[in-house]
């Protein structure tokens, strides 16, 4: 007995072509209905931001509509004809989704280069920029930018002697050469030098140089703490592992707000005037150290127990196990959420500016609420600086977290 093969009739085919003309609608017509919506929303979206633009705007937002709309009309004909032959076997459903993935690419990168066009160009033509180039330096480094302090403006550099120390460092690991921490601490003794009259006995410095100063010295209080009360989580003894457990939770359920008043109004009166920058920082640092002790935990218990057992029938005491065995193999996996917790640290000192201290969101607020007219154009700006470093840092940490061959 002979079986004919199936014919597909053609009359989706017939209705396919439609989503040339209204995107969306020929994947609706051959049962393609998520296609369908996706498309049709896609259109709603673009068309009604490109009419106008079509109507009165400029010629470089007229070219980038156009694009858009040849982009969105042309994948949605193209996906609504591939959906069609479908049902003709494996082979064309594969081709489908291929088309599919590859013109949804096309058409997203499309309409968003269309609508970041019109919003940087928008942002450029703002008639305020020149109040943010005549206050940026204040948004930098404060009230540090006054006469008064035009002969210790040099101390600056210091963050200068920190990058280049530590980039040193990094680029002698990256090269196996020996004694790579050399360069690292006399970045950090010149910088500390240089750095630490700007904010004892007196802070002189404010915007975003403050706001980094925080964040160095939250990150290097955090991580002694997180180290230490990380592994007394893990700990085999209940008083090691209980105290732990009460310091992470404590901090853990408190808004970070709370924590900074605490400290401001109980290390002064404890060790009396002149200490809140420094009640301010073990703020951040015990409240990071928090976090940072439970990401240690989830570092060490993510390794196998097979590694400690086998460290010890070799016979490593508990310390050296720790030191030589689980926290090195253990740090490669803490480097992702650490970054995250530490980029967070950096926003995080935007709160400080409560209790007085002018770092980069209090020099903005005081900048715009000087300048009324320039008020979207100095918070933007304040929003782009604090992209910058965090985008760097998480840079950075994609570059450690890389494997070896691939760096």
């Amino acid at each position: 007995m002979t079986v004919k093969p199936s014919v597909q009739p053609s009359g989706g085919a017939s209705l396919a072509w439609l989503s040339y003309f209204v995107p969306g609608l020929g994947q609706l017509l051959v049962g393609q209905t998520l296609y369908g919506v996706q498309f049709l929303a896609a259109a709603a979206l673009v068309w009604a931001i490109a009419f106008p633009v079509l109507q009165g705007g400029s010629w470089d937002g007229r070219v980038l509509a156009l694009i858009a709309i040849a982009a969105l009309h042309l994948g949605a004909g193209i996906t609504a004809a591939a959906d069609h032959r479908r049902r003709q076997g494996a082979e064309f459903t594969y081709a489908a989704q291929q088309t599919y993935k590859r013109w949804s690419v096309i058409v997203a990168s499309a309409v968003v280069l269309f609508i970041a066009g019109l919003l940087v160009r928008w942002i450029v033509t703002l008639p305020s920029w020149n109040e943010v180039q005549r206050n940026f330096l204040f948004l930098l480094i404060g009230r540090f930018r006054s006469e008064q302090f035009a002969d210790e403006i040099w101390r600056l550099w210091g963050f200068g002697a920190l990058v280049l120390g530590g980039g040193a460092a990094f680029l002698m690991t990256q090269l196996k050469a020996k004694f790579a921490w050399v360069p690292l601490v006399l970045g950090v003794v010149i910088g500390v030098v240089m750095l630490f009259p700007t904010i004892s006995p007196q802070v002189n410095i404010g915007g975003l140089a403050l706001s980094l100063i925080l964040a160095i010295l939250g990150i290097v209080g955090a991580i002694p703490l997180g180290l230490l009360f990380g592994v007394g989580r893990t700990n085999t003894l209940p008083v090691m592992r209980g105290l732990s457990t009460i310091y992470v939770e404590l901090f853990r359920s408190l808004p970070f707000i709370t924590v900074i008043f605490w400290f401001f109004i109980f290390v002064p009166y404890v060790l009396g005037e002149g200490t809140q920058f420094w009640a301010v920082v073990a703020a951040l640092a015990l409240f990071t150290g928090a976090y940072v002790a439970e990401i240690v935990r989830a570092g060490i218990q993510a390794l196998p127990t097979g590694q400690a057992e086998a460290a010890r029938a070799l016979g490593l005491s508990g310390t050296q196990t720790m030191l030589q065995v689980i926290l090195p193999q253990a740090v490669r996996n803490m480097i992702p959420p650490l970054v995250g917790q530490f980029i967070s640290l950096f926003k995080d000192t935007s709160l400080v500016s409560i209790i007085g201290l002018i770092e980069l969101a209090g020099a903005g607020r005081i900048t715009a609420n000087r300048v009324v007219t320039a008020t979207f154009e100095i918070y933007l700006t304040v929003a782009l600086l604090y992209f910058i470093f965090a985008y760097l840092l998480s840079l950075l940490a994609r570059r450690l977290e890389a494997p070896a061959g691939a760096r």
